[in-house]
């Protein structure tokens, strides 16, 4: 992977980070039953950009097809993501464990809420897999929303 490439992942990857972050934070400040929604649409706003996008795909590709991508992709997700989230609501350096006692819920919750969102992510922009790959986000969100709710509280 060049540095250019490498630079720009990882922006893409600070970008999606702070979203959720930030989505996170707004939604434990206001109606709980609103954090799931908040998160979800965060999240595909920066994968519906076209210019972030092909940028989060090569990480997500990286991922499933290198151990130097899975390590990468793990560590976003086990230190860069909730470290960018507890800086969003106060926190510094959090980490899975304390996003999860903060929301009230066993960390296994927070993987698989991520899971939920990576395997539709995966079969939208990768796979392409119809009728997920074309449903309108709106009713991603609203199919997703009850699952990822049940998983965060």
């Amino acid at each position: 992977m060049s540095e250019t490439t490498e630079v720009a992942e990882r922006s893409a990857l600070d970008s999606l980070g702070g979203a959720l972050g930030d989505a996170g934070a707004n939604a434990l400040a206001g109606a709980r039953d609103e954090l799931a929604e908040k998160l979800l649409r965060a999240a595909f706003v920066l994968w519906e950009d076209p210019q972030v996008r092909p940028r989060l795909l090569g990480l997500l590709t990286a991922a499933v097809n290198s151990d130097e991508g899975a390590d990468q992709m793990r560590g976003f997700l086990t230190n860069q993501l909730f470290a960018q989230a507890g800086k969003s609501i106060g926190i510094a350096d959090m980490d899975i464990y304390q996003a999860a006692e903060t929301i009230g819920v066993p960390a296994v919750n927070v993987n698989a809420a991520t899971s939920q969102v990576w395997g539709v992510v995966l079969m939208r922009y990768i796979v392409k897999l119809e009728p997920i790959a074309s449903t309108p986000v709106d009713e991603l969100v609203a199919l997703l929303k009850p699952t990822i709710q049940r998983y965060l509280g």
